[in-house]
């Protein structure tokens, strides 16, 4: 009989991703903290245990490729423990390509698809000056592993601590995996149940409303009775009177009685009901919960190579990583901070001359610290680099036609650093695939603002820049402001709201041809949220004396969205929308109200966009205009990457021209007119190197823009690149059609 492994595989992939973190960490240690003595020892020890593990285990379960993978870096780890090889910077490399190919096996492996990797060549590669290997194979270990915490996109299975049979082992930490799909529906069910409380609060409200009817009909019927006692009637009619009065007053006392009792009753359970609701979202949030040092694992690495990339020296300190966060939270904060990270060593971190030049340390310090503050959780990313210019970034902002010089020139040093979330801003001089495309920032802002988050930014010219990110604890509930517009319900996030207003009819002012508000950082746009919405039915003030507002965007920069009636501020589980609204932006799901009702909720920051006129729709209509006038050259000696670009460019809606090498490109240039030049640079008679270089110095075209689309990846090239006069420079390596049609329009400024 066959046995079916599924299970074990499953397990396997968990095991080996955590296994891979620790390798991936300890080299790490090792490198960046140079650990010698019996520190440094204890290190290669886990390291090599872990790699030890994912062998033994591959070849239990017969993935013969993974486990000669893992035999090679064993192997290779043996011989550093023995003395046998140094652990240097190259090696260190190598192992964690390793490791990276070992996931990669993996997943192809689990999925029942072909991978790419060549295990033979891997294998001869890392193990290159190795003494040979032993020829007869050690048995496979059998080990107890315990199973991984789980990293964000790991394989879908969360758990604290694993149950091992120590006896030594604390039982209080003994716990058990859960698949992550079942906590979501734990969550989803928590989630019900805090409606549920809702609605009970609505039938107790509505009990105590009867109740109040009830007594007041008593006191009604009390009034009548001595009213009719001043009526003169007879005494048959007398006894029939009193008689019938005593019966409607004695049932109202039975049924006003009754309505208390059951008040009291139902109000005490409806408060258990809300504690124990309360205690259950609780645990469900702990259950969810992962501490931060799960985003940090990755880190260390990433700023390693973003350092080795742009030759510059970087060290990194993590901070606060026993800081929990939602692990949704978690998942949504990996781009963000890789985001950051990119920006402070490529933007912020001097070359290590320069900072020397300003009596800086040589290597460049980066800090990332989270703390928990009340129900939110900052983390903030802090670097001791060359920080923001005010000067500059209006000068940059002029230049890309984001501002007008006048405007510019308005604006405060800290709204001018705040230039840096504009969509399609860089101060970058040259465009790589590591920075400039204006694609940072903003969408950092972006993806924070979506969880319910928020990003400030503090800088000191030559002193550094630290970007705080404030988080929620958790996505279980959102604290949102019901509003009443255009006759319907919304919510809005609490998160995205800088706070409410009141506005008179004579307070608004208009300039322009725009209604303006004026508030505490002077004039503030305002707008209706039924116009926005395209539901306006009726006057802004109407009868009112005045109306409320919300203010949402920047604090220092907000914007003023007039709505028709505040409802209600309260705690609210947010349901997605599903797959057929999913692509829109103006609603981030929907709340269902204690008495069965929905409400949409608003994201504030598509409606601060609507409002600003920066509408997405806007912007691709601009873009394909400005695409349709542009003519682009291409210049490359390989007709199949010449044809290639130039078919994704024509369907873009550009007019492409070929030139088969730099001197082709330059009688071309000579005699018609192009808007951008995209070229290779090995080619023969003139290279793109010079090419660039007499485009501007022979041909006097100090504006056409050039991208250098090469497979020269090193950064003594891109930095020739930058000297002949480039904008970008993209590595053949690292192609992406959409990177190539993002710099090109961001160059031509559409």
């Amino acid at each position: 009989m066959t046995m079916d492994l599924t299970s074990f595989h499953i397990q396997f992939r968990d095991e080996t991703a955590e296994n891979i973190r620790i390798v991936t960490e300890g080299l790490m240690a090792i490198e960046g903290n140079g650990l010698d003595g019996e520190a440094r020892r204890e290190q290669i020890d886990t390291v090599f245990r872990a790699m030890h593990t994912i062998k033994g285990s591959a070849r239990m379960l017969g993935l013969e490729a993974i486990g000669r993978v893992a035999h090679t870096c064993e192997h290779i780890l043996a011989a550093v423990r023995e003395g046998r090889r140094d652990l240097d910077r190259n090696l260190t490399d190598e192992l964690l390509k390793g490791g990276d190919a070992i996931l990669e096996l993996v997943a192809a492996a689990l999925d029942g698809k072909p991978s790419a990797i060549d295990v033979d060549a891997l294998t001869a590669r890392l193990g290159r000056g190795m003494p040979r290997s032993p020829a007869t194979p050690e048995p496979p270990p059998l080990m107890l592993v315990e199973p991984p915490t789980e990293t964000p996109g790991d394989g879908g299975v969360a758990r604290a601590e694993t149950i091992t049979p120590r006896a030594s082992r604390d039982r209080s930490r003994q716990t058990v995996r859960v698949r992550v799909d079942r906590l979501d529906r734990l969550l989803n069910l928590a989630g019900e149940l805090a409606i549920g409380r809702q609605a009970e609060a609505a039938h107790v409200q509505a009990l105590d409303e009867l109740k109040l009817l009830l007594e007041q009909q008593q006191r009604t019927l009390l009034a009548l009775e001595s009213e009719l006692r001043r009526v003169r009637l007879t005494p048959s009619q007398r006894d029939v009177f009193d008689r019938e009065i005593n019966v409607v007053l004695n049932t109202g006392e039975r049924a006003g009685t009754l309505v208390k009792t059951h008040l009291d009753r139902f109000s005490q359970h409806a408060g258990l009901t809300a504690q124990l609701i309360d205690d259950l979202e609780q645990e469900v949030m702990a259950v969810r919960l992962m501490p931060v040092s799960a985003l940090y694992a990755n880190m260390p690495r990433a700023v390693r190579e973003l350092a080795r990339d742009l030759g510059k020296e970087v060290s990194l300190m993590l901070a606060g990583e026993t800081t929990e966060l939602d692990r949704k939270v978690i998942e949504a904060l990996t781009d963000p901070l890789i985001h950051l990270l990119r920006n402070a060593i490529d933007h912020g971190i001097e070359p290590a001359d320069e900072r020397e030049q300003r009596g800086k340390p040589r290597q460049g310090a980066i800090e990332i610290t989270a703390r928990a503050i009340g129900g939110n959780v900052q983390i903030s990313v802090r670097d001791d680099g060359r920080g923001m210019d005010p000067q500059q970034l209006r000068e940059a902002a002029v230049r890309k036609g984001l501002l007008t010089a006048e405007a510019a020139a308005l604006l405060t040093d800290q709204e001018a650093i705040e230039l840096v979330f504009m969509p399609g801003f860089t101060t970058a001089r040259l465009i790589t695939d590591v920075s400039g495309r204006g694609v940072g920032m903003d969408v950092v802002r972006t993806n924070i603002a979506e969880i319910g988050g928020q990003v400030l930014l503090e800088s000191q010219a030559g002193a550094g820049t630290t970007v705080t990110l404030v988080l929620p604890l958790t996505l279980v509930t959102t604290r949102v402001l019901l509003v009443e517009a255009g006759g319907h319900l919304f919510g809005v996030p609490a998160s995205g709201c800088q706070g409410t207003v009141w506005v008179r009819r004579n307070q608004v002012r208009t300039v322009e041809g725009r209604a303006m508000l004026p508030h505490e950082y002077g004039l503030t746009p305002l707008l209706r949220l039924d116009e926005l919405l395209g539901i306006a039915n009726g006057q802004p003030f109407g009868n009112a004396a005045r109306v409320p507002a919300l203010l949402i965007g920047g604090a220092r920069r907000p914007m003023a969205i007039l709505v028709d009636r505040m409802v209600d501020e309260r705690e609210a589980v947010i349901k997605p929308l599903g797959p057929l609204l999913e692509k829109q932006r103006r609603y981030s799901g929907a709340l269902q109200l204690g008495d069965g009702r929905l409400a949409l909720l608003l994201n504030p920051m598509t409606l601060a966009q609507m409002g600003r006129g920066t509408a997405l729709v806007t912007q691709t209509t601009q873009d394909q205009s400005q695409r349709r006038r542009s003519r682009l050259l291409v210049v490359d000696d390989s007709f199949a990457t010449r044809e290639l670009i130039r078919s994704i460019l024509n369907a873009a809606g550009y007019e492409v021209s070929t030139a088969v090498d730099g001197a082709d490109a330059l009688e071309r240039l000579r005699t018609e007119t192009y808007d951008l030049v995209v070229s290779d640079v090995e080619m023969p008679r003139v290279d793109g190197f010079m090419l660039t270089s007499r485009i501007r110095t022979e041909l006097g075209k100090i504006d056409l823009p050039v991208i250098i689309v090469t497979s020269l990846a090193s950064e003594s090239h891109r930095r020739r690149g930058l000297e002949a006069g480039a904008q970008a420079y993209i590595v053949k390596s690292q192609f992406n059609q959409s990177n190539l049609l993002e710099t090109i329009r961001q160059l031509l400024g559409a």
